[in-house]
């Protein structure tokens, strides 16, 4: 039965993701998006790491996505896409994509798997969050602060400019 709901929920992350590359709209990317967060969730929920996938829901399907998604609404000028751009970005992505991928296959070839490597254990909590509050503080402060500023900078170049009062 795990093994039926894994390859279920495998299907909705690439189909959502290819969902999301293949949208002509930010917005149904967007969508997409959440629904590839939701998937891997699930599939953290299968590795029974229930604190993980809370966190994926809550922070990626939660709070990011909502932010992209408050900021699409916001730039109506980017809601709709020029044909002329869309090859150009393309091939952009295409080469990025590249890149990435072989910058993957080389890690998976050259990396030690398991050997020697011991296991993390996730289960004490207690010892996360006082990590997260004394010796990680600064990075978990910076990243908050990140993103407040880019949900400001998305109001600001969203705002509409007002012209002169009338006389």
């Amino acid at each position: 039965m795990t093994d039926a709901v894994f390859f279920v929920l495998a299907g909705v992350i690439v189909a959502s993701a290819l969902g999301m590359v293949q949208a002509r709209n930010l917005f149904h990317a967007g969508l997409a998006l959440i629904t590839c967060f939701l998937g891997v969730a699930g599939i953290y929920v299968l590795l029974k790491s229930p604190f993980i996938a809370a966190l994926q829901v809550l922070i990626y399907a939660g709070a990011i996505a909502v932010i992209l998604l408050f900021g699409f609404m916001l730039t109506h000028h980017v809601m709709h896409t020029d044909p002329h751009k869309r090859f150009t970005q393309q091939a952009a992505g295409l080469g990025a994509a590249l890149a990435m991928g072989l910058v993957l296959v080389v890690t998976i070839a050259v990396s030690p798997w398991n050997k020697g490597a011991q296991a993390v254990p996730v289960s004490d909590l207690g010892s996360l969050g006082q990590q997260l509050l004394t010796t990680y503080l600064l990075p978990f402060e910076l990243a908050s602060a990140f993103l407040l500023a880019a949900l400001v900078g998305a109001i600001m170049i969203a705002r509409k400019e007002e012209g002169p009062p009338p006389a």
